[in-house]
């Protein structure tokens, strides 16, 4: 947090312009008690192993993310054949669609949310056992305020990457933001 200067801070007086603080300390990059893993699978896979790891993991709340609006929309639905309380959150919705989605994830009603990074910041709901990356992200940081939904307050998280032999790079840089690596684990038949 920085002060203004006096002469800045006297303009402002003077105009009634309310001075911003502005907090420049480095942000804890990962929350330690969120455990990260990540499992290659070809694209062709993916969905079948979100099925099998939805089985093996029985998340309490589960937020998926998605990299484009279009790939939200179709996981979604496949998703919905499957498995009811699912929901798509992207910034497409309307404003008051997406309150109701969100009121719905905070009240329980919906378990699974398959979203764009429209909800990786920002979002305040206290239950999400689990976070999915679905698709990686281009930007390491996104990663981290992906992640960072989980593992609130102290509670456990878990959060699973999966990654296409094309993605090994985003998953290296991730890894050097964060500066820890991240285990793989595996599922039989899903290794790319």
């Amino acid at each position: 947090s920085a002060t203004l200067p006096p002469p800045v801070l006297r303009l402002a007086q003077r105009y009634m312009i309310e001075p911003v603080n502005i907090n420049l300390s480095p942000e804890k990059i990962t929350v330690e008690n969120i455990r990260q893993s990540y499992f290659t699978v070809d694209e062709d896979k993916k969905f079948e192993l979100l099925l099998r790891v939805f089985e093996r993991e029985d998340p309490r709340q589960c937020i998926i993310f998605c990299e484009r609006k279009r790939w939200v929309e179709d996981l979604y639905r496949m998703l919905r054949r499957q498995h009811k309380r699912v929901a798509a959150m992207h910034g497409d919705l309307p404003q008051p669609m997406r309150n109701r989605i969100m009121q719905g994830f905070r009240d329980g009603k919906i378990v699974y949310l398959v979203a764009t990074d429209v909800v990786g910041r920002g979002i305040d709901v206290r239950n999400i056992s689990h976070v999915i990356n679905y698709d990686m992200p281009d930007d390491p940081e996104n990663y981290v305020h992906r992640i960072g939904r989980t593992g609130r307050l102290g509670n456990d998280g878990i959060a699973i990457a999966f990654v296409t032999p094309e993605q090994g790079e985003q998953l290296t840089n991730v890894e050097a933001f964060i500066n820890k690596m991240i285990p793989e684990e595996r599922i039989e038949g899903f290794q790319a």
